[in-house]
Order: structure tokens, then sequence, then C-alpha cells
């Protein structure tokens, strides 16, 4: 019964939240209580209780200009507690890699030194002598050394021996079994670890069974027991599921590492307009996690970025997110991530060298000696690679529709070639002047000379962000993410104003976004739809959630579209709410309202007492930080008519309505 009225709820708010995408008056102002609600959806992930009383005792002016200023706010002790865990977040980038990265997987006959094989020397000589010579040679070893030579002959030189070939076959079959051993031995299995009543603890999914097991195992095993187990087996035990995981993927746990200590920055951070930054920003300079890197020398390397993404968001985009726009557009060009998602890292002068592997020091390039790496290079003449040169103005800097040309993006690429990473164990940015095009360029009007270098580069990121482009782009797609999907024009040019004299302090932009009369406007009153990240971690915060493990939010939050760091295009997330509006997109937030309220999410604990005793209008209110608009009260109500429902059912119900989804 419960399912069937979640479903004709779900249907209603469909409805409902297509009602609501069309913008309402940017003249209109909001009542004071209306700001405050309205500041904590747009700088925050979304109010907990007790978040508006607190506004209103500090006053509306002075929280944003706290928010706008997070060293001065004090962090919530509980978030350190949460990342302790997450060991690779504190890492430098070059500890991640070591640490993290798996040593080369051996072959299976590398891997079992112990089965018997014969003697070199012996082996050719059978293998080379005449037919009767091989004959003469086996019947004269003793019954091991021949079943040795035997089972490493090759099928070919056995056909002309039918004598041999049952012992053959026999000594074939037990070098293979005595092989699959050895690597059993070396790769256990639960069975061969546990007894069988331990195994069924292991595989039952109980929490309790599972955490008293491991608990009882010494530390040797246990690694290789929480190895063993799916991740989803061991959610809200993080210390045991990053141990097996370690066993499993390094590589990837150091990606899983960045993507939970987002969610509970998300959650538990006391300086959340830096959060919600953070997060806008990344999906601006997007990085995919889930792209290979193949370099030219070498095998193609999974997971890379893996071990790059979390370095990448704390060291390129979190420092800079209120400061000058081209320190930021710097750090994120120069960051290994970046130089291996969008290519640079291997673009190099167009018919500059013959193909062929680098190494510093090669001489002169264009008339300009080489000068030292610290360590070797190695790449291979791909040619020019316009990736980067393309992605850094239309989607990084200048917009689509900026006017630059074809020509321009070849003489962009041709400034960025030489940055490059030193190496995939030592990723750091590195110029490499033997890949860089010292020619003369003109970008967008402006003449590079010949010879510049490095420099070349610099030049383009100076061009670029003082281009008065970038600053109506960018003021666009700020007041785009906290105002409305369509804002306002007037505030858009008071924002590149402001971008243009301040040298693009985006700090000073946000101020006069903020201050501005459409930020508090009935237009930009619950004018943006929550994205399946700022859904999920809003409800764990309206809801007061104790997050001890991110792994099972960080795994909804995907099912629900938009899985952390891996936007495959580098468009990133649509900013937008029509691309999150299906009827199954919102069904599925539904059905993780349900199990969030009914404590059904793996690390995530809901205290049912603050719910107990109230109605469905004191849940929705607690939920929202305010009362239920007309529309949502009629839908509740129309939904629960006669029935004895349960808080945690209302409570997923309102999470589920346009109410909160909306911001």
């Amino acid at each position: 019964m419960r399912r069937s009225l979640a479903t004709i709820a779900v249907l209603a708010f469909v409805s409902i939240f297509t009602a609501a995408t069309a913008a309402g008056p940017f003249e209109q102002r909001l009542s004071p209580d209306q700001q405050i609600i309205h500041a904590l959806n747009r700088l925050t992930f979304g109010p907990r209780p007790g978040d508006v009383e607190e506004v209103r005792r500090t006053g509306l002016n002075k929280w944003i200009e706290l928010q706008l200023h997070p060293e001065q706010i004090p962090e919530n002790p509980l978030l350190e507690g949460r990342l302790k865990p997450l060991e690779s977040v504190r890492l430098p980038l070059a500890e991640v890699v070591r640490n993290y990265t798996p040593p080369p997987q051996q072959p299976i006959a590398m891997m079992a030194p112990n089965v018997n094989r014969p003697n070199p020397a012996l082996l050719q000589l059978v293998e080379t002598g005449a037919a009767d010579e091989r004959v003469a040679i086996l019947k004269a070893l003793d019954p091991e050394k021949r079943r040795q030579v035997l089972a490493a002959l090759p099928p070919n030189i056995l056909a002309m021996m039918p004598e041999f070939q049952q012992e053959a076959d026999e000594a074939r079959r037990a070098r293979q079994e005595e092989q699959q051993r050895q690597f059993r031995m070396q790769n256990p299995q639960l069975p061969d670890l546990l007894n069988p009543d331990q195994v069924e603890a292991a595989r039952s999914g109980s929490k309790d069974q599972i955490q008293a097991l491991l608990a009882y195992l010494d530390p040797d095993k246990r690694a290789q027991v929480a190895g063993l187990l799916q991740p989803q087996n061991l959610a809200g035990l993080p210390e045991l599921r990053r141990e097996g995981q370690m066993q499993r993927t390094p590589r990837q746990l150091a990606g899983e590492d960045a993507k939970e200590a987002k969610v509970f920055r998300a959650i538990y951070s006391n300086r959340q307009l830096e959060e919600v930054l953070v997060d806008f920003w990344y999906n601006h300079f997007n990085v995919d996690i889930n792209k290979n890197v193949r370099p030219p020398n070498g095998p193609q390397i999974p997971n890379l970025l893996d071990l790059e993404i979390g370095s990448y968001e704390r060291d390129a985009i979190r420092p800079h997110v209120l400061g000058h726009f081209k320190d930021l557009l710097l750090a994120t060009a120069r960051h290994p991530a970046m130089l291996y998602y969008l290519d640079n890292w291997e673009s190099v002068a167009s018919g500059t060298f013959d193909v062929g592997p680098f190494a510093p020091n090669r001489g002169v390039v264009n008339g300009v000696p080489n000068s030292p790496i610290p360590s070797p290079v190695a790449r291979l003449a791909h040619g020019l690679n316009e990736n980067y040169g393309r992605e850094v103005m239309e989607l990084h800097t200048l917009g689509v529709k900026a006017g630059y040309t074809q020509d321009d993006v070849i003489a962009v690429a041709r400034c960025f070639t030489g940055w490059t990473v030193r190496s995939t164990e030592n990723p750091e940015f590195v110029f490499a002047p033997f890949m860089h095009d010292f020619g003369e360029k003109t970008v967008l009007g402006h003449k590079i000379p010949a010879g510049g270098g490095e420099q070349d580069g610099l030049q383009v990121i100076d061009i670029l962000a003082h281009h008065p482009a970038t600053a109506k782009f960018i003021a666009r797609e700020l007041a785009q993410r906290f105002v409305s999907d369509d804002p306002p024009q007037a505030l858009i040019d008071r924002m590149t104003q402001t971008f243009t004299k301040s040298d693009g302090d985006l700090r000073a932009v946000m101020e006069t976004m903020f201050t501005s009369p459409e930020f508090f406007s009935e237009g930009a009153w619950q004018a943006k739809v929550k994205s399946p990240f700022e859904m999920v971690v809003s409800a764990a915060r309206a809801m007061q959630a104790d997050v001890t493990d991110a792994y099972s939010l960080v795994q909804k939050i995907a099912d629900l579209g938009e899985p952390l760091y891996a936007k495959l295009e580098p468009t990133g997330y649509p900013n937008t709410g029509d691309a999150w509006l299906s009827s199954a997109g919102v069904m599925g937030r539904m059905n993780f309202a349900a199990a969030a309220a009914s404590g059904l999410i793996g690390g995530i604990k809901i205290e049912a007492g603050w719910m107990a005793g109230k109605d469905t209008h004191q849940i929705a209110r607690e939920l929202l930080g305010r009362d239920p608009s007309a529309e949502t009260g009629a839908a509740l109500e129309a939904g629960l008519a006669g029935e004895n429902l349960t808080p945690p059912f209302i409570a997923s119900l309102v999470i589920g309505s346009p109410d909160f989804q909306r911001r």
C-alpha cells in the first residue's frame, strides 16, 4: 500500500516540478524569513535543523560575509573525525602514487616459483636433437627429471614421440595442478582462509556477524578476508572496507577516498559556501576519473586519474575558489589530472621531430637550446593535440560563442606544447622544451613572439583570463548556479563589470551577486533543481543523519545519475534543472528518500526521536526549515488521507517533494 501511495505522490510531484519551472519576477523582493531560507539553500547544501535560527541570530548579511571568508569560520570537529580514515586525501600526490600503485602483476608461472622445471640446457638438447637422440636422452633420465622435461616440451615435439605421450600428459596435468595449488596459496579464497561456519558468516551480509568475524581474525588474515568481501558487505565499516579494497584495487581506493571526502565535507563542513564553490568549479574544470592513460612508451594504465583526482580538487581547485580567476585557470592547466584528461601531456610541435622516443638535452630546437629536465621524460611524437586548446576557450574561459576560430585553437595548442607531466610515477608539472613549438603564434589577435618557451602558455592564460568574453561567461555561469537557470541579463552585466574591474576577483563577483536585488527576488525563489549530489547530501543534513561511512551515499548519488568525478565529457554535469527532471529520476529520488528515512542505507544512522510525536506539517517544517507550500501541503494531505503512516514514511514524501528537491 505504501509503495502505491509513494508512486501516486511521485506522479503528483512530477507535475508540480514541471509547473514550478517558470521563473517569477526578479523585481519582487522576498520576505526576511524567505531570504534566510533562500540563502541557506543557495550558499549551503541545504539547511539543517537550527540553521535558520542561527542565521537569524547572526544576521543574514553578517552570515553571508562569514561564508565569503571561510577562514574566519571554525570548522566542525566532527568533520575531521570522518575524514581521518581517508588517508590518501591528505598525502602529497607523489606519495599517493607510490603508496596506492599495485606491483606489476606476474604471470601464474612466475607466481609459482616452486614448481619443478627442467634444466634449460637439457630441455634445449631434447628439443633440438634428432628423433632417436631425443628418445635415448629421455630413457636415460631418472623418472622425475623425465617428467619435468616432458611437461615442458611443446606439442609438436611430443607428437614425434608417441611412446612418451601418455607420460607427458600425466606430467603436464601434475604440473598444472601444482601451479594452481601454489597460485591458490598465494591468492586464497574464503574457504582457504576460514572454516565453513566462518565462511557462512562472511557471506551472510550481516554487519554484526561480519564485524565479529573480522575482529576475531589476526590482522593479516583479516586483511585477506576483507579483500575478498564485496564493498557493500562492509558498508558502515569504513576501516575494514578500505583494508579490503587496498588488497584488491589500491588505485581505485584513492579515488573512493576523494568521493567520500567530498560527501563528508558537503554534509558536515561549517564552511558551506566554500564546499559549494569547490563543487561548482570542479564541474567547470571537469576531469573524468575513469579515463585510462596509455603512455606512448608503455601499456595502458587504468585508474591513473583515481590517484590524482583528490589532489586536483585539493591543490588546483580549492585554494582558488574565492581568489582570482587567473590563478584558478593556471592551477588547473598545470595539474597532471588536467594534462592527462585533455591529452596536453603528449602534445608536441607538429613536424619538429622524427617519430621516436624523446629524451632531455637533445640539442637545439628551432635555434633554442634544450634546458635540462631533472629526470627523463619519455614521449613519442604524436604531434599537436588540440583538445586542451579548444576546451580552455570553449568551456573554461570564453564560451562557445565568443568568436574564436580554428586558427586560434591551433595557436593556443601550439603555445601549450611542452606543458607536460614528468612521468606517471612522478606526476608533477614540467615544461619540456624539446616538445615545444618555439615559432611565432597569433592568439585572438595577440602576437606571441618566437622563442617564448613556457612563457607562451602563461601569456595565453593571461589573455584568456582578461578577455571580455571570459568575464561575461564566468558571470553567467555563476549566476546560473546561484540565481536561476536563466538569470537576468542586468545581473550578469553587473557581475561582469565587477569581474573586469577587480581583475577577476571571484569573491568580489560573488559579493555583487549576493547583494543584488535579483538574488533575493521571487524570480530566484525555488528556481533551481538540486542535482543528485545536492539532493542526497541535503537530505542527510535535513534529517540530522549520523554518517559514519559515506560509501553507500556515493553509490546512491551515482545511481541517481551523477557519479562523482565521472562525467565523461569535459562539459561537466548540467547546471540546469531540465537534466534531472525525468519521471524515472524523480522516482529514484523518492526511493532514496524512503530508504534513508527508514535507516536502510549502510553507514547512516537516523535518530527517529526528532520525528516522534510530530504531525505531517511539523515534520515537513522541520525538514524544509519553513512551512511547506500550499501545493505540497495539499499533495501530502491527499496522498496520506485516511492512512496511519509512520513518521519516516511522511519524511520520505516530504524529501521527495518539489519543496525539498528545489532550492
